[in-house]
Order: structure tokens, then C-alpha cells, then sequence
């Protein structure tokens, strides 16, 4: 009997955290758009730290999810579960990070040796994003 107390308890807590989330942004985007208007295909890598360049995007099995070709526009993907942006990125330091890279000098200069030299880094708070319209436009 206290089992179900416990777990209706436990229920309760988590539908009123979920709910007071929902309210604290009401205004919540699930994505953030990066559209490529230079001539040249690009890679992006996304973080919630900066600095924190920890996986290389030309590896041929997520290559896809992160070159931008020339005129496109993709989907900013980031290594966790997301609702919220707002949410996501208050709970760390309050900024995503976006760094470009020139997609022809990575396949052939490989990650390492270039993930230190990104063409462009933007640092972005959800009020920039908000006014962007959660967009970003390279160069």
C-alpha cells in the first residue's frame, strides 16, 4: 500500500514539474534552423559548451545530419533529448554555441587538425534566436 502511495506520489511530482515547465516557457522551440547561404558546402557542430567540440562531424556516419549544402537549409541537431530550447539552454549557461566549418578543408585536413579554426562561432541566447526566428543564416 505505501508502494502505490509512493508511486502516485512520484507521478504527481513529475506532471507538476512537467506542467510548471511548460508555463515557465511559453514560448518553447523544439528547433533551431541553420541555412547555408554561402557557395560552398559547410559542417556545423553544436554545443551547450563552449569549446566543447567532442565529436567530428565528417564522420561518414553522421556526415549527412551536419553538411549544409550551398542554398540549403537543416535542422541543428544536438546530442540530447530535447523539448525546449529555452529550457535546455537556461539549464546550462544560458548560450548555444555554433561553429561553421568549411566542409572541402575538413575532408581533407581531417577533425582534428581543423576543429580549432572554425570559419564562424556564433554564441546565441534564446532572446537572440527569438529575434532571428530561430534561424541562422550562414554567412
Amino acid at each position: 500500500m505505501k508502494t502505490t502511495s509512493f508511486a502516485g506520489s512520484t507521478l504527481l511530482a513529475a506532471l507538476l514539474l512537467l506542467t510548471a515547465c511548460g508555463k515557465k516557457f511559453e514560448d518553447c522551440h523544439n528547433s533551431i534552423y541553420i541555412e547555408n547561404k554561402s557557395a560552398a558546402a559547410v559542417y556545423y557542430v553544436s554545443t551547450l559548451k563552449e569549446g566543447f567540440l567532442n565529436y567530428d562531424p565528417s564522420n561518414p556516419t553522421h556526415a549527412a545530419d551536419y553538411k549544409v549544402t550551398p542554398g540549403a537549409t537543416q535542422k541543428i541537431r544536438i546530442g540530447i533529448a530535447l523539448s525546449c530550447w529555452e529550457q535546455v539552454m537556461e539549464s546550462a549557461n544560458g548560450h548555444v554555441y555554433i561553429y561553421i566549418y568549411d566542409a572541402a578543408e575538413m575532408e581533407s585536413q581531417g577533425w582534428s587538425n581543423i576543429k580549432d579554426k572554425p570559419l564562424k562561432k556564433y554564441t546565441l541566447s534564446a532572446a537572440q534566436l527569438n529575434k532571428m526566428g530561430w534561424k541562422i543564416s550562414y554567412p
